[in-house]
């Protein structure tokens, strides 16, 4: 999570290369469907240029509600377990 003014906190969400991941994460970003190629990482960090572009885009970014947003419930999940026993199934 990291600050991108007085009022506004930003999480930023790493997406593989799935089509359907990445629209599934397009259904609850408020930039809207924006991808950012980021060329990869190197030594564990991406490149500094590379996320200093990202960081100036999203601080004169201006958000507006997405209509499909607001008008549809969503949860964005980091894991599930399944604690169904398999024997009941």
């Amino acid at each position: 999570i990291l600050s991108s003014g007085k009022k506004r906190r930003l999480t930023i969400i790493e997406c593989g290369c799935d089509i359907n991941t990445m629209i599934d994460l397009a259904k609850v970003a408020d930039l809207g469907a924006k991808l950012f190629y980021l060329s990869g990482m190197v030594h564990g960090e991406y490149q500094k240029q590379e996320i200093h572009n990202l960081g100036r885009f999203i601080s004169v970014m201006k958000f507006r509600p997405l209509t499909w947003q607001t008008s549809h419930p969503y949860v964005l999940a980091d894991r599930m377990e399944e604690l169904t026993n398999p024997e009941d199934v």
